[in-house]
């Protein structure tokens, strides 16, 4: 809506040469925020000496006024900004309980992955223990036996050595009893 007004004044004394002019024009738009107010005022100056013509003298006077008009917003406009506002929110509220529960559920599930883990670790350092007293069960194992190969390589020797001789004298032993026994029957 626009609404304006104006109002012409004039006024003028002529016993001192005196007159003044007054116009004001105001604007008034509602659905805008800006008023615009605009006033012009003039003097005119009639002042006559005794020998000279008259003076003529105006001054302008021009002045702009803005103010701020605030719009008017119904009952029925702010029901529905809230309402759509409402909407929104809770449109975002659905989405952030979606992200939470994907949140939570790749929460739970690294939880059990770090349990497993852990398991596993604990269980791969029992394994390299194992490995490492079976190493150590080997090594020893391996040394009495080259302790044992060093101990039977002598014996060896020595009872091939005296295998030879042992098996003769054992032959001849047998050699004599069973000729003695044939010689008494």
């Amino acid at each position: 809506m626009l609404f304006t007004s104006m109002s012409n004044a004039s006024t003028s004394t002529a016993a001192t040469g005196l007159s003044s002019i007054t116009s004001t024009t105001t604007t008034t738009t509602v659905t805008t925020t800006t008023t615009t107010t605009t006033t012009t005022s003039g003097f005119t100056l009639n002042l006559r000496s005794l020998t000279s013509s008259g003076i003529n003298n105006i001054v302008p006077f021009t002045s702009t006024v803005n103010a701020i008009v605030t719009p008017v917003m119904t009952y029925g406009q702010l029901e529905g900004l809230i309402n759509e506002w409402n909407l929104d929110l809770e449109d975002q509220e659905k989405y952030f309980l979606h992200q939470a529960s994907q949140v939570n559920a790749w929460d739970r599930t690294l939880i059990e992955n770090g349990e497993k883990i852990t398991t596993l670790h604990g269980e791969v350092e029992k394994v390299k223990l194992d490995q490492q007293r079976l190493e150590q069960e080997l090594d020893f194992i391996l040394s009495q036996q080259k302790e044992l190969e060093d101990l039977l390589t002598p014996l060896e020797e020595f009872v091939k050595d005296q295998s030879g001789s042992a098996y003769l004298q054992h032959a001849y032993e047998e050699h004599g009893k069973t000729s003695g026994r044939s010689a008494r029957s």
